[in-house]
């Protein structure tokens, strides 16, 4: 297991966190004041609530993640929230495994209780007193972490650290990789991954108020599996789901590029470029095409315009 690097700084002041924030006072309390801007989007057909941080306070918020990633190693499990971490290296750990498991923690951020942050921040940097309350306002929203936030995803690795450090011991006792993206777990391994640890990951999980959602659970044998939108096949290459390609084809039969919205293009980019990602070539004169109608619509509207 990783030891902790010597944190490069003490937040125990308000001073200390000032000077790390590069914000005065009442700026600060300001930024803090203002807020989020909540709203709701459809996300695979369920409703899906954001909390946004005001134009002051997501800067700072970067800050305090860059400083929190240069002050700890990224845990040996962990695949998001860290430089240089992404869905598709999280993948990789389960190529050629002859069973892979995936599961859902249920609505992550919200059910990660402010005492968990208040917790980290204390023992980790030694915050106390004002100091360790503003840091905790600038990281939760009505007593949980934001969705939008940018330490969010961050925070939320190192709030149940302690649970996740005992699974994943527990996981490497009986030669079960373990990976975790934000809210997906990750199992693989060369032997049968039996319901017992699924079990056991949830009664670790409800020690701090969180838990599996059943629904999300997924079983995988070496013929295939797809881990974090990664398809893995039996030989272990790794390619974009079907479903993402396909939605792009059915985007272009049902409007043609000059039709579509500023959006609608980006949308269109963006999966082309994730499916580039494994496949250089894949619909490279459409994505061509998608980025020169964007720019002429967007020298037309503005680039904040929808169209």
């Amino acid at each position: 297991m990783q030891t902790a690097k010597t944190v490069p700084c003490r937040l125990s002041s308000v001073e200390e966190l000032f000077t790390m924030l590069k914000i005065t006072p009442e700026e600060l309390y300001q930024a803090i004041g203002i807020g989020y801007i909540t709203f709701s989007k459809i996300k695979n057909g369920k409703k899906r609530y954001i909390q946004k941080p005001n134009d002051k306070l997501k800067p700072k918020q970067k800050t305090l993640k860059d400083f929190i990633q240069n002050s700890l190693p990224c845990p040996p499990y962990c695949t998001a929230g860290f430089k240089g971490q992404s869905n598709i290296k999280n993948a990789e750990k389960s190529r050629q495994k002859r069973e892979v498991v995936t599961l859902d923690i249920s609505h992550y951020f919200p059910n990660t209780q402010e005492k968990y942050i208040r917790k980290f921040f204390a023992e980790t940097f030694g915050a106390k007193d004002e100091a360790l309350d503003l840091l905790v306002k600038l990281t939760t929203y009505n007593g949980y972490l934001p969705t939008g936030a940018p330490t969010s995803t961050i925070l939320v690795n190192f709030a149940h650290k302690d649970i996740f450090d005992s699974i994943y011991k527990k996981m490497q006792e009986y030669d079960i990789d373990m990976t975790v993206y934000v809210d997906d777990i990750t199992l693989s391994s060369h032997k049968h991954i039996g319901n017992w640890v699924i079990k056991y990951i949830n009664n670790a999980l409800k020690t701090h108020g969180i838990y599996l959602k059943k629904s999300k659970t997924k079983r995988y044998s070496f013929r295939h599996a797809v881990v974090t939108g990664v398809h893995i096949n039996q030989s272990g290459k790794m390619s974009a789901p079907f479903k993402i390609g396909h939605s792009v084809i059915k985007a272009l039969k049902e409007k043609d590029l000059s039709d579509m919205s500023i959006t609608e293009l980006q949308s269109i980019i963006a999966k082309i470029a994730y499916i580039q990602q494994f496949e250089p070539n894949k619909m490279a004169v459409t994505k061509t095409k998608a980025i020169k109608q964007l720019k002429k619509l967007q020298k037309r509207y503005g680039s904040t315009k929808t169209a």
